[in-house]
């Protein structure tokens, strides 16, 4: 089997994340709701995990990163929390719906001023699109950092800092970037990031994170059990207490850690390059056979998107799965306004997202079979 869909989730793991995750399940204990010896195991594999993820994001003081079971909830989490604060908000980018139906929501129910402006172009970035979206001024700026149909990155460093000199918080969607590309939330001076463990972090599924400056607040969503302060009626103060109600994914966690392990030992440089010379070489190809390529150009992730006159993306995929044994996905990839922006609504695209443990030979084999496929079709 060739598997291309690690923009959805990475997969294979490393063999330390099945490790970690196993030995974890195997001493299942709550952290922080026992003195008894596996409650106390567990709270300290939670501490050394937040460690491992607060160093790997430039976070100075581990407390200010909380664990959620992915970046939809850490999303959630932002979007609903910083109310009723927030009376405005620009997004930019071509948001994922784990953003996008937040956002909505709170514009139909709670009459949030919501405005999308997607300012990255063929030509490079339109700065000024930019500005005019932030003179209007926004409570907060929403930044999708790359795009999960056509990988395109957004010039992240900048735009957070316009941001914030014009008086707004800013909150990034790290879904395709994080643990692809460096990121020192610190030093991009970030009041909240969202990331999956799952994904480029080669993390379990069901665990991810959500980054909060220490000068920055949310309401939490989720009440209940902490571990601490149990006698007051309210969420504690203390961090990330506040954010971690209830039973942790220990298991989750631990796989976590170790995921960004293994990239540390790899390096993020050697990861990212890998990922793009892959990218390269089936954009070669795809050109060779005269598909339609989306994302092509700039800066930009592993992920790219491609279709083929006259073929339905999400029944060519399964095609490329019940036939060759290949892995993608086809459809709109649960981002609907980057579709409307390339014309794709109707057919969607076929989404083609390698990964650390690709090689040349299982695009190759993507390449061949689709070659045999549009022979077939002629």
């Amino acid at each position: 089997m060739v598997y291309l869909d690690n923009a959805a989730t990475s997969w294979p793991k490393p063999e330390s994340v099945y490790l970690a995750t196993d030995h974890a399940l195997r001493r299942a204990a709550n952290p922080g709701r026992g003195g008894h010896r596996f409650s106390r195991d567990a709270a300290a594999r939670v501490l050394e995990a937040r460690e491992v993820v607060a160093n790997f994001f430039g976070v100075s003081d581990s407390r200010n990163i909380i664990f959620t079971g992915g970046a939809t909830e850490s999303l959630n989490m932002i979007i609903y929390g910083i109310l009723p604060a927030a009376r405005s908000i620009v997004s930019v980018g071509c948001e994922h719906n784990a953003l996008w139906r937040p956002l909505c929501d709170i514009a139909k129910r709670f009459g949030v001023k919501v405005e999308y402006v997607s300012p990255l172009k063929e030509q490079g970035f339109a700065w000024a699109e930019y500005e005019q979206a932030l003179a209007t001024g926004p409570d907060l700026v929403t930044i999708t950092h790359a795009s999960n149909v056509t990988g395109k990155v957004y010039p992240l460093a900048e735009m957070a800092r316009m941001a914030k000199a014009a008086g707004a918080l800013v909150c990034v969607d790290a879904a395709q970037t994080a643990g692809v590309v460096p990121l020192d939330f610190q030093e991009l001076n970030l009041d909240f990031a969202a990331f999956p463990g799952h994904k480029g972090l080669l993390g379990p599924q069901g665990i991810g994170g959500l980054y909060i400056a220490p000068e920055a607040d949310l309401l939490p969503w989720r009440l209940g059990g902490t571990g601490s302060h149990s006698a007051v009626p309210e969420a504690p103060r203390l961090r990330p207490e506040r954010f971690e109600a209830g039973t942790l994914n220990v298991p989750g966690i631990a796989g976590l850690a170790a995921g960004i392990e293994y990239l540390n030992a790899r390096g993020l440089e050697a990861v990212s390059q890998h990922e793009l010379r892959l990218r390269q070489r089936a954009i070669a190809g795809l050109r060779q056979l005269e598909a339609d390529i989306y994302g092509e150009n700039g800066n930009v992730v592993g992920v790219l998107s491609f279709n083929f006159a006259g073929m339905d993306s999400s029944e060519l995929a399964y095609i490329l799965d019940d036939e060759f044994g290949i892995c993608l996905r086809g459809g709109l990839h649960c981002s609907p306004r980057t579709h409307q922006s390339l014309g794709t609504m109707g057919p969607g695209t076929v989404r083609m997202s390698p990964g650390i443990f690709n090689t040349n030979e299982d695009i190759d084999a993507l390449l061949s079979a689709l070659e045999q496929l549009k022979s077939r079709a002629r």
